[in-house]
């Protein structure tokens, strides 16, 4: 038997029930039953580890109720199958509870108020609690049946009053961030060319299905991380003469904008009551009555100002619905938004925000969102249409691959438009960072990655709270330093991995972890994502690996390594990432050492981080930065980007497959060094510095083997060579540290290597002898981070066998040509040759 991830050992039973793909009523009621049977989860596991995906689905399947007879010929699988109820899983401190539906009932807890009695009583906590779901704190009011889910989104207790460490960090909130500034920053000039693209397929999507030569349903879904800008896009089609209807649930606690909707629980009554249809008519007769244009309709449902004149308005609206008893006759008359709003190819939009909460409650076992899609299938207007916002990272909850839809929907022939992902914001604020100059800025990384940051920093908020913020916000808030996806979205963000789209994860670090969603399958069952180049994001995932340990961190990769969920590319270079990054750390602890917060966006002295690089100092590395004219050099990093390569059209039309030079300068302000595509001759990676008269870079190569291959010309030449990263030379002497690994030697040693050179001018009698110089490395145990801990971790993850990746998404190897016509073009914000780059913009060079 192949030694797969699918046939390894199974140390937690919930895990794989997670990873294997079970619909969310099926992980429910196995989380339950292996709970309950604590014997039955051990013989599980233990079982486990002798088969295959496909036969662990049907012995899990066959738990499931009605009671069936356990799958024949299974050795030591004699599991009764049983039904279990609903239930609330709760996460505190290290432990994951849950609380049955029967509990409750017994105990008669119905709303959060008594769920927090119950909760203290469990764990005997004394003081007062909150209970904060991936949307925000629970309402005291609020339904207990809204939170029934299973142990991976556990709803998280946190004692008021605690904090985790004494310190002046810890003891800060999201909620210190003012929704005076919130409100700010969602007004500030929308920045880019986004909304055009959107508006242009949003009108597609509506003459699409106006003509119904296929039959779709009028909806589509944005599906996108938290901060991407999702809400704000919508909003601004009101600046394309576009009513928006905007319906948002949240909690009153809630952090996100705009708030919730007045009457929003009434508004999904309707949507039980069959009379959505009729509140949309009622609705836009009432904006049309009012006078209202745009711009004024849109400020009055997301201003706080006007929370009052938003609640009369929808006041309005439920006291006409009472008054009628029969379905409008308005949902039939194919010109009703017509004739209000003439002369425009969309007249009014309904935008359902979260529109996860239609998901949360079932009615006769159908969900909000069910009975939603098919009361707008029975509406007939033309130039209205309407759009789901969500993070929810599940694309089928929305948009269900045929196999996987109701009955319902099976019997009824009709299509649902894609999922909509090219939100595209990143970068989009850099305009408004001020300050252009050569001089690296700290600051000026808020406006980087997603508008979230720069929004927010226009409005008054500090760069410490902004990445506080980001560190609650990639952990989802959790502090537990073994939370498995909280960690998994650290290590990911910071060290350029790719997270495989066919894993059941994908779902939550889009939905909860700030991943980006970047493509979705053609049949709607993968989705791909990755943490895009954010300076802010990574500062605050780096945090987290810091306070969670990397030891934990590092028990988490090698975990979703040898899983398959992450694919590493090779594992010397994660290693040397992790390495390297480790390093900066460790600097910047050194060189700001009186500093209580440590943002990890600021430069360090390039002597001081080789120096923390390795255990032992290299003879003569002083001189030789001297040599160089490279000692005043500063360096700093907080995340690993993917270079990805281009295909041979972009190529033609400009781009190229080396580094530019502006792509250096945009990486050392972006607080970014750079992985290369596994197709790049002589680089694994490149780390960008700046010196008193310009850039340079560090050029690395690396190799695991346990024999070196280490060439003392060719590779000396050859790293230490501006050209073998440009593919140009480069006039001027631009400077180039090369560093080339042997990680895979027992020996451990590091030292200066040089090779003589003989230089030629334009005139062939003018000859001028030189040296090359790199800095060689051997073995793990020459750096200075790696511990006894780390160092075993690092030594595992060099060779633990990895899954790789279905070759739907992979995108090459060493031995195949970076030309290649089939190769993904880019996903990320820093590629090798960007259209328009804040270099210029910012005045770098």
């Amino acid at each position: 038997m192949s030694e797969t991830a699918s046939t390894s050992k199974v140390n937690d039973i919930y895990q794989e029930i997670y990873r294997l793909g079970l619909t969310d009523d099926e992980k429910t009621t196995l989380y339950a039953f292996f709970t309950n049977n604590p014997d039955k989860k051990s013989e599980a596991e233990k079982a486990f580890t002798y088969f295959q995906d496909e036969v662990k689905v049907d012995i899990l399947r066959n738990l499931l109720p009605p009671t069936q007879p356990a799958a024949a010929g299974i050795p030591g699988i004699k599991f009764q199958a049983a039904k279990i109820d609903k239930a609330i899983w709760v996460h505190y401190n290290e432990k994951r509870v849950f609380f049955s539906r029967a509990n409750l009932e017994e105990n008669e807890i119905f709303d959060v108020i008594g769920l927090k009695n119950l909760i203290k009583a469990r764990f005997r906590i004394s003081k007062d609690v909150t209970i904060r779901s991936e949307n925000g704190n629970l309402d005291d009011s609020e339904l207990v049946t809204g939170f029934y889910n299973t142990q991976y989104n556990a709803l998280e207790v946190i004692v008021e009053g605690n904090d985790d460490e004494g310190s002046t960090e810890g003891k800060k909130s999201v909620r210190d961030i003012k929704l005076v500034q919130v409100e700010k920053a969602f007004q500030i000039e929308y920045q880019g060319t986004t909304l055009d693209i959107f508006h242009s397929r949003l009108l597609q999507f509506h003459d699409e299905w106006l003509e119904q030569i296929n039959p779709y349903a009028p909806y589509l879904a944005i599906i996108q991380c938290s901060g991407s800008g999702k809400s704000r896009l919508v909003g601004e089609l009101r600046t394309k003469k576009i009513f928006i209807l905007y319906i948002c649930k949240r909690n009153e606690t809630s952090t996100g904008y705009p708030a919730s909707t007045p009457c929003v629980q009434q508004i999904f009554e309707a949507i039980r009551g069959n009379k959505f249809g009729t509140l949309l008519s009622l609705a836009i007769k009432q904006i049309k009555a009012r006078n209202w244009d745009e711009e004024e309709f849109w400020s009055i449902q997301t201003e706080v100002e006007h929370k009052n004149e938003c609640r009369d308005f929808w006041n309005s609206i439920f006291e006409l619905l009472g008054q009628q008893v029969e379905p409008s006759s308005d949902c039939s008359n194919k010109n009703f938004v017509t004739h209000l709003f003439p002369g425009r190819r969309i007249s009014v939009v309904c935008c359902i925000d979260e529109a996860h909460e239609l998901l949360a409650e079932r009615i006769d076992n159908e969900t909000h969102f069910v009975q939603w899609r098919r009361q707008i299938r029975k509406i007939s207007w033309c130039r209205f249409f309407n759009i789901l916002l969500s993070t929810n990272g599940k694309i089928g909850n929305f948009l269900p691959p045929t196999a996987k839809n109701t009955i319902s929907a099976r019997s009824h022939n009709f299509e649902v438009f894609p999922a909509y992902l090219d939100v595209n914001t990143m970068d989009a604020l850099v305009p408004l960072a001020g300050n252009a100059n050569k001089n690296y800025n700290p600051d000026r990384t808020a406006y980087l990655g997603i508008p979230l940051w720069g929004s927010l920093a226009q409005a008054g908020v500090s760069l410490t709270d902004l990445i506080h913020l980001a560190s609650q916000k990639i952990r989802n808030f959790s502090k537990n330093k073994r939370d498995y996806l909280a960690n998994t979205a650290c290590t990911a963000c910071t060290l350029a991995l790719e997270v495989s789209p066919r894993i059941a994860e994908v779902d939550s670090l889009i939905a909860s972890h700030m991943a980006t969603a970047i493509g979705v399958s053609l049949d709607r069952t993968s989705i791909l994502c990755t943490y895009p180049s954010d300076p802010i994001l990574a500062s605050g995932a780096l945090k987290g690996i810091i306070k969670v340990g990397w030891d934990n961190s590092l028990d988490t990769l090698l975990e979703l390594f040898s899983r398959g969920v992450v694919e590493v590319g090779e594992r010397g270079e994660l290693v040397n990432r992790i390495l390297f990054l480790k390093a900066y750390v460790d600097a910047v602890n050194k060189h700001f050492s009186g500093k209580e917060s440590r943002t990890y966006l600021d430069k360090v002295p390039l002597e001081l981080f080789l120096d923390s690089l390795l255990c032992n100092e290299i003879k003569g590395l002083a001189q030789f930065l001297q040599d160089m004219q490279i000692r005043d050099a500063e360096i700093g990093f907080n995340h690993w980007t993917s270079l990805l390569a281009t295909n041979k059209d972009y190529v033609k039309s400009g781009g190229n497959k080396f580094l530019s030079e502006k792509l250096v300068v945009e990486a050392y302000h972006r607080q970014s060094a750079l992985k290369m595509p596994l197709g790049f001759k002589d680089i694994d990676h490149i780390i960008p510095f700046k010196h008193s008269t310009g850039y340079g870079i560090i050029s690395i190569q690396n190799k695991n083997m346990k024999k070196t291959t280490f060439n003392n010309t060719t590779d000396i030449t050859s790293l230490a060579d501006p050209q073998t990263a440009f593919g140009k030379k480069i006039t001027g002497g631009y400077k180039v540290i090369g560093i080339y690994i042997d990680l895979g030697l027992d020996d451990v040693s590091a030292e200066i290597k040089s090779k003589d050179i003989v230089e030629l001018r334009s005139n062939i009698n003018n000859q001028q002898k030189g040296k090359k110089h790199i800095i060689y490395i051997q073995g793990v145990g020459s750096f200075k981070c790696c511990n006894d801990e780390i160092g075993e971790r690092l030594s595992k993850i060099l060779f633990t066998r990895p899954w790789p990746l279905h070759t739907q998404w992979s995108m090459f190897d060493e031995d195949t040509d970076l030309e290649r016509e089939d190769v993904i073009k880019s996903f990320l914000p820093l590629v090798f040759e960007q259209k328009e780059s804040f270099v210029n913009k910012w005045q770098l060079m």
